[in-house]
């Protein structure tokens, strides 16, 4: 049964965006929930795109943390080994064209996976991440976001990649619902988002010989343009999808996206991470999909521009693009997931 890469469906009709989103709904990849058809997917990624050894040397975990329950702890100034200590994580292993699902603790997980040296990617969920308001109450907005965990001589580097990029700088408060129509507001020095990861990254070294470094920079967390600048349906789960499948492809790999304004090389993902250029490797993930962008591209690498004048172009085609951005990553993944060998090799 032939395969087709996610590439082979960036071209043609996907439907109305409402169409595309049913068809999302139908596989699980907008759930918070774990064991879904979207998950299997993943594993199946893996074993088809990823280069060899990235087949062999990464984890894949999914887990959902509380906000809430975190933020109410920070507040109260409660110690959050706790609520870190009781956090699951899921995974599936496929053997003999069968799935297996495992849920585990994901501390006790961590640990095991750094002692063998594993890179561990994982797919979060957060189901109270902001507050949004209709016109009869306030209520929880969720989201999705990836961490990735890359052992190095002597120690693990953690990055948090949240698809607001440089977004989340603002977002130095988190806001807890009272009532329909009250809410309050504990605020920080720092992104909600870099108050939870030191916290977690903290936690795992008091468990573990081997440190874990995050320190809450753009070296470890993605600060580049606002990939969801354009959103307006609330698409962030399709964001950690995509990472995961150019990550496993490209971490050792460099990338050549031929264009009709000519060839643009990225160098390996590895190489940019170590060099502290984690946002234009997130970032170029995303190039294929911004057809329209590709002459910027070319005459900015042919300049050999900053990465900055990168993050800044991209996210003004993303928001002057609106919706047409969002059907393009989505519409053609789910196509991609969907595909006969997929369904064949899930069903």
């Amino acid at each position: 049964m032939s395969y087709k890469p996610l590439e082979d469906y960036l071209q043609g009709s996907q439907g109305t965006i409402e169409s595309i989103l049913k068809r999302i709904t139908t596989t699980g990849t907008n759930s918070l929930l774990h064991n879904t058809y979207a998950h299997k997917a993943a594993v199946l990624i893996q074993q088809n795109e990823f280069t060899p050894s990235m087949k062999s040397d990464v984890s894949l975990l999914y887990f959902t943390a509380d906000l809430v329950d975190f933020m109410h702890c920070v507040e109260r100034r409660e110690k959050l080994s706790g609520f870190f200590d009781d956090l699951t994580t899921s995974r599936y292993t496929y053997e003999k064209n069968k799935f297996e699902f495992h849920e585990e603790m994901m501390v006790e997980n961590i640990l095991y996976l750094m002692e063998h040296k594993k890179i561990i990617f994982f797919q979060m969920g957060v189901p109270d991440y902001l507050v949004a308001e209709s016109t009869k109450k306030k209520f929880y907005c969720a989201h999705g976001l990836c961490i990735i965990m890359i052992p190095r001589k002597t120690s693990y580097d953690c990055y948090y990649i949240n698809p607001h990029g440089n977004n989340i700088k603002t977002q130095n408060f988190y806001e807890f619902i009272m009532s329909k129509k009250r809410s309050r507001k504990i605020k920080f020095t720092e992104p909600a988002d870099v108050v939870f990861m030191k916290a977690l990254v903290a936690h795992i070294n008091t468990k573990s010989d081997v440190k874990v470094n995050y320190d809450g920079s753009s070296k470890y967390t993605y600060r580049g343009a606002n990939l969801q600048a354009g959103d307006e349906h609330g698409v962030c789960f399709i964001y950690p999808l995509i990472v995961w499948y150019y990550f496993g492809r490209y971490y050792t790999k460099t990338q050549i996206l031929n264009t009709e304004f000519g060839k643009i090389q990225i160098a390996t993902g590895k190489g940019l991470m170590e060099s502290y250029q984690l946002n234009h490797f997130i970032e170029s993930m995303f190039w294929r999909f911004c057809p329209k962008h590709f002459e910027i591209l070319n005459h900015q690498y042919n300049l050999n521009s900053s990465h900055k004048k990168f993050s800044s172009a991209m996210e003004k085609y993303i928001a002057q693009e609106e919706f047409r951005f969002i059907k393009i990553l989505i519409g053609p993944y789910i196509s991609y997931i969907q595909q006969s060998t997929f369904k064949h090799n899930i069903q």
